[in-house]
């Protein structure tokens, strides 16, 4: 009997062990900022009220003239004080972890001036966040590394006429295994996340850790995998699988980034690729990707089909114009293709002047990058990124392999497969027979003021080279439904936001 008891006193402190360490790991945690309520959203995901991390600001909700989440209506604004902070946000201490914020400014004070200001992130990482209209919503992203349990989210007024405020922050927990160009002290800025040749944005439960894939679309040969299924491991970074299910591959495309963060930021750029097609003995599909004169990635590239390869350079500093080159080796058969691509700013941990400018989005193309505080974002609604009208400028000379890590470095749901409905137009690709002679090369940004130096074009040209800013979830303006995820991919539920 009194074995028995032991045993049973033995197998409690056994549970409560576990349960203790079950708590201590930190959960993805969705903050509605604003709300003292929680609530779930159509995606399954729950939001909890602000009231537990802040005891600042006051809180407005709004009714806007199209159809937001509910989470996008309410907000936290801050009309006194210098700093304003959410604190003791739970977070695995030393594991890797995207915070994200969004701003949805809606005219809620009726003063028709939407504000710009500082986020930091943790302390460390800032971003300039310029809010635009009363119908679009902006977003800032970070990803670093704690250095304790739990992080703070704070909002900084750099102009005393202007009122930082918040609608939404969202805590996400990554492997240790991603990112790993990340150095401990460091923070990775977000300004890009673009899946070229989807059709709908792509987020969580496709993205099992909820980053915001932007479509974007151009005059490019759009391929669709004809692999049964797509392994990801072999990129540290898990895209998701439904990403690589599409591609951008074109003959003598020439396409130029105009606008990267400010000069002297150093980034990190990230590409994606999975050969689409199962080649035969006589096709080839090899290319290397130059930033300017930097290689990106250490090796030649050549897509594996159902699995894919990532190719990274960090530390490159923004010139006055800069593109990618993809440049097909003299044995290949097939052009150069992409898949998807990240493009952040690299922070260094300091807490000021680390950061750049976020943005908007209005529409459904690939996301310009951030510029400095107080530029102006793209109007545009039109969707994809411009392709080059001129002869393409010659590709950069071979340098240096930038190598993985490209520079000095210190350290740094589930996936569903694409529907038959969502394969693009010209599925096909292109014909093995076909000799790759031209470099693709592709574009990180453009800005309205570069576009209105370009001259009359017509619209078949314009439409081409407006495109939006970066990364909301989605929103809807007065004549477009914000797009939804219903059980089949790319499908819109043009009832609700």
């Amino acid at each position: 009997m009194e074995e028995s008891s032991m045993a049973q006193a033995s197998l409690i402190c056994l549970l409560l062990s576990f349960s203790i360490i079950m708590l201590s790991n930190a959960a993805d945690i969705s903050i509605d900022c604003g709300s003292s309520s929680s609530h779930i959203d159509a995606d399954n995901r729950t939001w909890v009220g602000d009231t537990d991390f802040v005891t600042t600001g006051l809180t407005s909700k709004f009714v806007p003239f199209s159809k937001f989440p509910a989470e996008l209506t309410t907000l936290r604004y801050f009309p006194t004080g210098e700093t304003n902070c959410y604190t003791n946000i739970p977070v695995d201490k030393g594991g890797k972890v995207l915070v994200r914020t969004r701003f949805l400014y809606g005219d809620y004070d009726d003063e028709s001036t939407a504000p710009k200001f500082d986020v930091v992130y943790d302390g460390k990482h800032r971003d300039s966040v310029v809010t635009t209209t009363y119908e679009t919503a902006t977003q800032s992203e970070a990803i670093f590394i704690p250095e304790n349990g739990n992080i703070s989210v704070c909002f900084y007024r750099t102009l005393s006429s202007e009122t930082p405020f918040v609608s939404t922050i969202e805590v996400r927990m990554l492997d240790d295994s991603m990112y790993t160009d990340l150095g401990p002290k460091e923070g990775f800025i977000l300004q890009q996340r673009t899946a070229y040749g989807a059709q709908e944005l792509v987020r969580f439960p496709y993205d099992p850790y909820d980053r915001i894939w932007m479509p974007a679309s151009v005059f490019a040969s759009h391929l669709t995998s004809s692999a049964t299924s797509i392994d990801t491991t072999g990129a540290d970074n898990r895209p998701p699988e439904i990403i690589l299910r599409t591609s951008w591959s074109q003959k003598g495309m020439a396409f130029y980034d105009i606008k990267l963060p400010f000069s002297g930021m150093t980034f990190y750029i990230v590409i994606y690729f999975s050969e689409p097609l199962s080649l035969g003995s006589d096709q080839k599909r090899s290319f290397n990707v130059y930033y300017e004169d930097k290689q990106v990635g250490s090796d030649l590239i050549v897509p594996p089909f159902g699995a894919v390869t990532q190719a990274s350079l960090r530390d490159v500093v923004k010139t006055e114009l800069a593109y990618l080159t993809f440049e097909a080796t003299p044995d290949s058969t097939l052009d150069p293709l992409i898949n998807a691509l990240e493009l952040y700013v690299i922070s260094n941990s300091g807490g000021s002047g680390n950061g750049t400018n976020s943005t908007s989005t209005s529409g459904g193309g690939s996301p310009s990058p951030g510029g400095g505080s107080g530029s102006p974002p793209s109007t545009g609604g039109g969707s994809g990124s411009p392709p080059s009208t001129g002869g393409g400028g010659g590709s950069p000379s071979k340098g240096g392999g930038g190598g993985k890590s490209g520079g000095s470095n210190n350290g740094d749901g589930g996936t569903n497969k694409a529907s038959e409905d969502e394969k693009s137009a010209d599925s096909s690709g292109k014909s093995g027979e076909e000799k790759s002679s031209s470099n693709l090369a592709l574009p990180l940004g453009i800005s309205l003021p570069t576009l209105l130096s370009l001259g009359a074009g017509g619209w078949g040209v314009w439409k081409y080279f407006i495109k939006p800013r970066r990364h909301p979830e989605s929103e809807c303006s007065a004549t477009q439904t914000e797009y939804k995820f219903t059980s089949e991919y790319g499908k819109r539920n043009s009832s609700e936001c």
